[in-house]
C-alpha cells in the first residue's frame, strides 16, 4: 500500500520570481562560505608512538573536504527533489536549512581569520618566506649542532644520514633538553639516505633537537628569531678549500648572522673565528667549532653593530682570513 501524503497547508506564497532569486542568493552564500573554509584548511599528522598512521597536507585536506561536501550536496538535492515528502517530515526540511546556515556561519568565521580575499588569505596563511636548512648525520653525530629559523616560517630540514645501516632522525623540543614538549619529530632514516622534514617554526626562543636513536651523542640547539617584515635572507655561504676561504669577503643583512661553512679540504680541520676589529688582536666575537673536511657546519652569532669585522681560521690564521661587513640602517 502506497504511503499517503497529506495535502499541504494553504498559506501565503511569494511571487514566482522570488524563488529562483532566493535559491541564487542562498547558493551563492554557500559557495562563498565553503571557499573560505577550503582556504582555512591546514595539514595534519596522526601518529601512534613514532609511527605515522596518516598524514595530509593542506591541499589534501581541502580535497577531502570538497569530496565530503559534494556527497552532502547530492544527498541534500535528492531530499529536496522529493518536495512535499520532505516538507511533510517535521525535522527534515528544517535540518537542511540549519545545515546550510551552519555552513555559512563557518565560512564567515574562516573569512574573519584568513581574510576576505584569496590573496590576503594566502598571505596570512603563508607568513614569512619558507626556509631550507641542511642537517647532516655522520659518524653518529650531527655536523651542524646549531640551526637558525625565523618564527612562523615554513621550514624544510634537508636531512642527510651518511651512516650506512644506521638509523637517525631529527626531533625538535621546547626548552633546553628533551624533557620539553615535542614540536616536531621526523621519521627515522636508515643511512645512507635523505629526508625532507617540513614544519612551521615555533615562536622566538632557544630550542633543543636530537636524534631519537642516539639522544646522548647527537643533539644541538635551534635558535628562532622574530621575522623582520621581509623574507629571511638565509645563511651566508663560506667554503674552505686549499687552505683558503672562498669568498674572502662576506656581507651580512642583519646583526644576527648564520654562516653555512663547508670544509672541502679532506682530513684537514678548519673553523671560523670572528673579531671585533681589523685583525685578530681585536676582541673575539665568536669561535666556531672545528670541522674536519670533508664536512659542513652552521655557525650562528650576533654582530655588535654596523662595520667591518675580521675573520680567520684558528688553525691557519695567516693563510685563511677574510671580512664580514654589516651595513647601517637604510
Amino acid at each position: 500500500m502506497s504511503e499517503e501524503i497529506p495535502p499541504e497547508e494553504p498559506g501565503p506564497r511569494l511571487p514566482g520570481v522570488a524563488y529562483p532569486l532566493i535559491a541564487l542568493v542562498f547558493g551563492g552564500a554557500l559557495v562563498w562560505s565553503f571557499s573560505r573554509i577550503l582556504l582555512a584548511a591546514t595539514g595534519f599528522t596522526i601518529r601512534v608512538g613514532h609511527t605515522k598512521v596518516l598524514s595530509m597536507d593542506g591541499k589534501q585536506t581541502a580535497v577531502a573536504l570538497a569530496l565530503f561536501m559534494a556527497l552532502n550536496i547530492l544527498v541534500g538535492s535528492a531530499l529536496i527533489a522529493y518536495g512535499r515528502r520532505v516538507r511533510s517530515r517535521p525535522a527534515a526540511f528544517p535540518f537542511l536549512v540549519v545545515a546550510g546556515l551552519a555552513l555559512i556561519g563557518a565560512g564567515i568565521v574562516a573569512a574573519a581569520v584568513f581574510g576576505a580575499h584569496p590573496e590576503e588569505a594566502k598571505a596570512a596563511a603563508s607568513g614569512p618566506a619558507p626556509q631550507t636548512v641542511t642537517l647532516t648525520a655522520l659518524g653518529t653525530k650531527f655536523l651542524q649542532t646549531s640551526l637558525a629559523f625565523t618564527a612562523g616560517a615554513k621550514v624544510t630540514v634537508q636531512f642527510q644520514n651518511k651512516d650506512s645501516g644506521v638509523q637517525h632522525n631529527f626531533a625538535l623540543f621546547q626548552g633546553k633538553d628533551a624533557s620539553g614538549a615535542v614540536i616536531f619529530r621526523g621519521d627515522l632514516v636508515t643511512g645512507p639516505g635523505t629526508a625532507a622534514y617540513t614544519f612551521t617554526a615555533p615562536p622566538p626562543g632557544t630550542y633543543f633537537f636530537h636524534c631519537d636513536v642516539h639522544p646522548t651523542v647527537m643533539f644541538g640547539t635551534a635558535t628562532v628569531t622574530a621575522g623582520g617584515g621581509g623574507p629571511p635572507s638565509g645563511p651566508l655561504q663560506l667554503a674552505a678549500q686549499n687552505i683558503a676561504f672562498s669568498p674572502a669577503k662576506l656581507t651580512a643583512s642583519g646583526p644576527k648572522v648564520t654562516i653555512h661553512f663547508t670544509n672541502k679540504d679532506s682530513g684537514t680541520p678548519h673553523n671560523v673565528a670572528v673579531f671585533n676589529g681589523s685583525d685578530a688582536t681585536a676582541p673575539a666575537i665568536f669561535h666556531g667549532d672545528l670541522v674536519t673536511g670533508p664536512g659542513s657546519l652552521d655557525y650562528t652569532f650576533t654582530l655588535p653593530g654596523p662595520g667591518t669585522y675580521f675573520i680567520h681560521c684558528d688553525v691557519h690564521p695567516t693563510q685563511m682570513t677574510g671580512t664580514i661587513t654589516l651595513g647601517g640602517p637604510p
